[in-house]
């Protein structure tokens, strides 16, 4: 399996995964030039993004096949997308809250979140209140 950016002709399997597991496609489209794919070959089996909202990112749209779930897929996306980031991240889940505290994401109040996150569409009208919030700090670089 290969992490690698998302081609136009990969855009249609995201969005039928995305579907398929609950999740949100607004803006999905929209953000295609920024996703990752995980391939096994040429089938996607995973794809996530870091929407970038100011000087904060947002990850959003996490989904992997459910044919592959428990074979590190997830693992392999995720730390593909934070990885070098100089953002602190946020996102918002209703099922995954374990899963993302393995990459340093802990559980915050809505209301810590940056205006121009709050702005967004996932955090205003896409995910329930009961979703929860969390953060990922930017970890210092110690040379």
């Amino acid at each position: 399996m290969v992490v690698d950016r998302l081609h136009t002709d990969d855009l249609v399997h995201v969005l039928k995964m995305l579907s398929e597991a609950g999740l949100p496609v607004s803006g999905v489209t929209e953000l295609a030039d920024h996703f990752l794919v995980v391939k096994e070959g040429a089938v996607v089996v995973g794809a996530g993004v870091i929407e970038v909202r100011g000087s904060d990112g947002l990850v959003r749209s996490i989904v992997v096949h459910p044919a592959y779930r428990g074979k590190g897929v997830g693992q392999m996306l995720v730390k593909s997308l934070v990885s070098g980031t100089k953002r602190d991240l946020y996102l918002l889940t209703e099922t995954a809250e374990q899963f993302f505290v393995r990459f340093g994401f802990e559980l915050v109040s809505r209301e810590e979140a940056p205006a121009k996150l709050r702005d967004s569409e996932e955090f205003r009208c896409l995910c329930p209140e009961s979703a929860s919030f969390m953060k990922r700090r930017v970890r210092p670089i110690i040379s």
